[in-house]
């Protein structure tokens, strides 16, 4: 699950520290900055209460309401709250946020307001954030696009917000809109922003969408930046192996072997690849290697059986060793899967080339019985 960072991204003393206003200002606004001050050392909630009552206090009438420094202060006041009062401690009606965010954008519209720099930025952070906390809120309630219209606020409010396309792209794809959460994807990626995570995600969504060039290339950008995620290099490699492109994932062999070597799995791919670039050798050493990790596995004992009758067939010095190979494989094979047509037209054929008419006989009753 997404994780969202709980901490004030511009402190509050800072901003009360490093602002320039005349004697008489601040004295109109000691006691804001006094509980802004104490809310920031003692991180107690009801600080930002008195701040609130403190800024209500001074804005009284039309006048006040023209006072540029005030009119800031107390957006810095109801954004900081309705950032950081999570559970609504302080009790606010629950239009809080949006009339806060109103209030601020009205603010933001007039021109003197660019004097006051961080502070506008202190409160569109705490805006965006806000509307964040409630997006991942929606997401844990499944209510994707309740998440995406929230997180499209902070985006609208903050457009630079850290992850923010991040989490857009994973409510929409929740949604089931693939081809819009590819649009995020393909942004995040274009733009260096996305992590090994992230590609994975998008990758899986290329691939649905058909899309299987994009999803290579989003893959072997990643592992460009992520050399040694497993992954990204499985993922790689099922790409290869899906579009049986075995010379690309030959390339690859290594390093998955490496990463798990005792991974059924990689050794069975390593194998198969191997065994369709005709370098029977390796691919006798993989199969055998897949063998010993899962005895219960149907498909590297009937690989191998059918290795050893190619072979047996190609190289007929040692066709009798590599067909009685074949044959104890194949009918270990048989074993676990007695009724597959397919495998004992092939194990016929074995029985055949070696002159078992017995078993050639025996196997052609049972295809007529299954078949019949």
């Amino acid at each position: 699950m997404l994780k969202m960072a709980r901490k004030l991204l511009l402190s509050i003393l800072f901003l009360v520290k490093a602002t320039s206003f005349a004697f008489s200002q601040s004295e109109e606004l000691k006691d804001v900055f006094n509980n802004l001050a104490f809310y920031d050392q003692k991180h107690d909630l009801k600080y930002l209460g008195e701040a609130k009552k403190a800024i209500d206090k001074t804005i009284q009438t039309r006048a006040d309401s023209a006072k540029m420094y005030k009119s800031v202060y107390k957006a810095v006041v109801y954004s900081t709250i309705a950032y950081a009062d999570s559970l609504n401690t302080l009790k606010m009606p629950d239009n809080f946020l949006s009339t806060t965010n109103i209030y601020a954008d009205t603010l933001f519209k007039k021109k003197k307001v660019y004097n006051y720099s961080p502070e506008i930025t202190y409160i569109k952070r705490n805006l965006a954030n806000a509307y964040i906390r409630r997006g991942f809120n929606d997401l844990q309630r499944n209510n994707y696009r309740s998440a995406v219209d929230n997180f499209e606020k902070a985006q609208a409010i903050f457009p630079t917000a850290e992850h923010l396309e991040v989490y857009m792209a994973y409510a929409v794809n929740r949604m089931g809109e693939l081809n819009k959460a590819a649009a995020y994807y393909d942004n995040l990626l274009q733009n260096g922003k996305a992590g090994a995570e992230v590609v994975l995600t998008a990758e899986k969504i290329y691939k649905i969408l058909g899309d299987t060039t994009k999803a290579l290339n989003a893959i072997k950008t990643a592992r460009a930046i992520y050399p040694d995620n497993k992954k990204l290099l499985f993922e790689e490699a099922n790409i290869y192996n899906n579009k049986k492109d075995y010379v690309a994932l030959r390339g690859l062999i290594e390093g998955l072997v490496k990463a798990e070597p005792e991974n059924y799995d990689i050794n069975f791919l390593a194998a198969v690849c191997y065994d369709h670039l005709n370098q029977t050798n390796k691919a006798e050493i993989f199969y055998k290697k897949a063998i010993q990790l899962n005895r219960k596995s149907y498909d590297p004992f009937f690989n191998l059986g059918v290795l050893y009758m190619k072979r047996g067939a190609a190289e007929p010095a040692k066709s009798a060793e590599d067909f009685d190979l074949a044959r104890n494989y194949l009918e270990k094979a048989n074993e676990m899967n007695p009724n597959d047509p397919q495998f004992l037209q092939t194990l016929k054929l074995l029985y055949d080339k070696t002159g078992n008419l017995a078993q050639a006989n025996r196997i052609s009753t049972q295809l007529n019985q299954i078949i019949n």
